[in-house]
């Protein structure tokens, strides 16, 4: 049995940070190009990306579009948003980069937790999400290390709904993914770059706003 790990970060105040793109520059696979990186958001909700078959394929921890996983992350939240009779939220890029920056710092400075000590500017969720542009009454973010085993094919959306019933099964987490206050949800994940005892982990971080 792996372990999986849960963090959330409940309502906090916005302060203003420069700009993130710096942050973003230094994330290889985050420039690549790809459908999934926009695109999807504007031409699909969570029931025709499952029917994608893109989204339904086995995906490589050394070879995966990070673009795709994170769409899968955002769309499955949205379907279980949607089986509690809620109103799914809209997709915000700004979010989305402040997932990314966050997860991708969680793996490469090796840590976990919605505070990042290793660099001050990016500190705490309200700084990052600030730093990309949104200004939200509230704000909340929730972090998730979980795994894969290495043969187990498993595919985009199996991962992602994966993460998502991680966080469902914390009341704090659920909490956050069923609010009714937030509008907006930007969701990242990402795996580390080698195996452990069979397995592949991944960290993966959301990040959700009120109206902005």
């Amino acid at each position: 049995m792996f372990k999986k790990i849960l963090l959330l970060s409940c309502l906090i105040p916005l302060m203003a940070f420069d700009s993130g793109e710096k942050y973003l520059d230094k994330i290889a696979p985050y420039q690549m190009a790809s459908y999934y990186k926009q695109q999807v958001y504007i031409e699909h909700n969570w029931k025709s990306f499952y029917k994608m078959l893109p989204a339904q394929s086995v995906v490589d921890p050394n070879d995966y579009d990070i673009h795709l996983l994170n769409a899968a992350v955002y769309f499955a939240t949205n379907k279980l948003r949607e089986s509690k009779g809620l109103k799914t939220l809209q997709f915000s890029p700004q979010l989305r980069d402040a997932s990314v920056v966050h997860t991708n710092q969680m793996i490469e400075k090796n840590f976990f937790d919605h505070f990042n000590s290793k660099t001050p500017a990016l500190r705490s969720p309200d700084q990052r999400i600030k730093m990309f542009g949104v200004n939200s009454t509230a704000e909340a973010e929730n972090v998730d290390y979980t795994n894969i085993l290495v043969n187990a094919k498993t595919t985009y959306i199996d991962l992602a709904e994966k993460i998502v019933d991680d966080w469902f099964h914390s009341p704090p987490h659920r909490k956050n993914m069923l609010g009714k206050e937030f509008t907006h949800l930007g969701c990242a994940a990402m795996f580390e770059t080698k195996d452990k005892q069979g397995a592949r982990y991944i960290k993966a971080t959301q990040d959700f706003s009120a109206n902005y």
